[in-house]
């Protein structure tokens, strides 16, 4: 239902009944059998990342046939019967900024999805300033959802009323806000970009997170370390990751930052210095301190860290890539400009590295360079990326030699003719 223009309120209000909790696997096979005759589905997740080392979906929020679900996956462990729906293109999945919850459901149950609308896409296409969830349902419904539990710990059980309410409403106003964003994008002409964007979400796959033990060059201040103590600060570094990867505890929580910084910039001796560390709490010297101290005294002894690690520099981004990048950016700029749009409806940045990088990574196929970006986007703007990517590379200035220089070289010819 597509509200009236003079209505600026939705019809959706707060619900009245509470949401209906799934906790057994039964209720989910239940669930997922009465969602096969649904042609839309709004979903949302909450997880843990702020808590534990290994993260995981802790709640799934689903609104259908006129009723709000809280799924607890801590209790159901199997979440499989929900895989028809995600995969059936029949059925549209709303999210709102789904991006991590469309990474998390493949990452943890490996789910394929399919037909994907995105309120949080949609506003960003119409050019709307504030995007998130909780300001466009004050906007469109006149509702104030609370912030409170913003950062809860999802994965603490048992869940409170409050937490049930704060995550339900996540999904509950998205079908009706799916429908005011969709008019709008027809009247201004920007459902296809909209739904561009969409298709690209389909394709999103979890990445292939792995521990970097140089990351510790990113900490703050460690270019004013010495290269002894940037080799204490690497073990200090690495000791955390791998206690918080034992703990299952976001390493944040296991130690701040700048009390490794600390600890490498006056190295302690003794546990009674250790102690004196400032951030050195009781808890932390009680739990890690012994251990710590036998990574600063490694540290002491390692080869001292001078330089960073040599990375490998970017295939094909060379001075024609990074001029071919730097005039797509512009056409980018100017053709958002035109359509009235931010520039990353045009192209999103990522598709702009990668076809400045196209001519150098297939110089003799360019019938493949737009391979990277959508069919829509080759449709609505090839021809003129294909200018672009073709332009030739000017011509390099010869550079000319100053008065100067050029008196210097006459007054040698003619020392060498006296000669």
């Amino acid at each position: 239902m597509t509200p009236k223009k003079n209505d600026p309120r939705g019809v959706t209000k707060r619900a009245k009944s509470p949401a209906r909790m799934v906790e057994a696997i039964e209720e989910l096979e239940w669930l997922a059998d009465k969602l096969k005759s649904v042609d839309h589905v709004e979903i949302d997740i909450e997880s843990d990342s702020f808590y534990v080392y290994h993260e995981k979906v802790c709640l799934v929020q689903l609104t259908a046939f006129g009723e709000d679900f809280v799924i607890d996956p801590l209790s159901v462990k199997d979440m499989s019967p929900l895989g028809d729906m995600f995969r059936n293109p029949k059925i549209e999945k709303i999210f709102h900024a789904g991006e991590y919850d469309i990474v998390c459901l493949k990452r943890d149950y490996g789910f394929k999805i399919v037909n994907i609308f995105d309120t949080m896409v949609a506003a960003r296409t119409l050019g709307l300033n504030r995007l998130g969830l909780a300001p466009l349902i004050e906007e469109h419904f006149g509702v104030k959802l609370s912030k409170k539990l913003q950062r809860a710990n999802w994965g603490k059980r048992p869940l409170t009323p409050e937490h049930i309410e704060y995550a339900r409403n996540d999904t509950h106003f998205l079908h009706e806000l799916r429908d005011r964003l969709t008019a709008e994008l027809e009247e201004k002409k920007l459902l296809r970009d909209a739904q561009d964007e969409f298709k690209r979400l389909e394709k999103i796959e979890p990445p292939n997170k792995t521990f970097d033990p140089d990351h510790f060059w990113h900490l703050r201040g460690v270019r004013d370390l010495s290269g002894q103590q940037r080799a204490i600060l690497k073990r200090v570094y690495v000791y955390r990751e791998k206690t918080a990867a034992r703990l299952d505890r976001a390493p944040f929580r296991v130690m701040p930052e700048d009390l490794l910084s600390r600890m490498a910039q006056q190295p302690p001796v003794t546990m009674d210095d250790l102690k004196k560390v400032k951030g050195m709490s009781p808890y932390l010297f009680r739990k890690f301190g012994r251990e710590l101290l036998k990574e600063i005294e490694k540290g002491n002894t390692a080869t001292p860290i001078e330089k960073p690690p040599k990375r490998p520099k970017r295939d094909a981004w060379d001075a024609d890539t990074m001029r071919r990048y730097e005039a797509m950016r512009q056409w980018r700029k100017d053709a958002a400009s035109k359509r009235g749009v931010n520039p990353v409806v045009i192209l999103p940045t990522e598709d702009v590295r990668l076809l400045a990088q196209a001519p150098a990574v297939n110089p003799d196929e360019s019938k493949t360079w737009l391979d990277c970006i959508s069919e829509y986007k080759r449709e609505s703007y090839g021809k003129e990326i294909l200018e672009i990517l073709k332009a030739p590379s000017p011509a390099r200035k010869k550079r000319r030699r100053s008065r100067k220089t050029k008196a210097n070289s006459l007054s040698l010819e003619s020392a060498d003719d006296k000669a």
